[in-house]
């Protein structure tokens, strides 16, 4: 049962839904304005080791100066 990430067509709001089954994925209104013009949003999730800290955790994970 996954989340997904969504962004509303009519305020520009992005939110994220437990979707219980693909029948519910039709059902998605926007937790702002209750549009029902939402598609699904880009998710970043996995991507890249989960954000911010990737680049330099690489780094540290090294023996260091010998």
């Amino acid at each position: 049962m996954p989340i997904y990430e969504y962004q509303c067509d009519e305020c520009g709001e992005k939110f994220e839904v437990f979707v219980r089954s693909s029948k519910d994925q039709d059902k998605v209104a926007c937790s702002v304005c209750k549009g029902t013009k939402v598609r699904k949003a880009l998710s970043l999730f996995g991507l890249g080791g989960g954000g911010g800290g990737s680049k330099s955790s690489a780094a540290a994970c090294g023996p260091g100066p010998v």
